[in-house]
């Protein structure tokens, strides 16, 4: 008897939670949609942190990223 009841209780519980899956969602606004400084003027146009253009390397950079590179990871 405490079988049948515990496999009724048990498949009560998950009809229960099958059958709101639908409706178990909240709505929600993403953090930064409404931020010009992310999206620009508006969510088609580029976003402005790509406007900004950074220099290349130059070979004392390379070289010093070797240098740490090896100490790092030798082979």
């Amino acid at each position: 008897m405490k079988k049948n009841l515990i496999k009724l209780a048990s498949a009560a519980m998950l009809l229960a939670l099958a059958s709101c899956g639908q409706h178990n969602t909240a709505p929600s606004k993403g953090v930064n949609l409404d931020s010009e400084r992310i999206y620009g003027k508006s969510r088609t146009a580029t976003p402005a942190q790509l406007d900004i253009q950074y220099p290349e390397p130059t070979s004392e950079d390379a070289e010093r990223v070797n240098k740490i590179r090896e100490e790092l990871f030798p082979n």
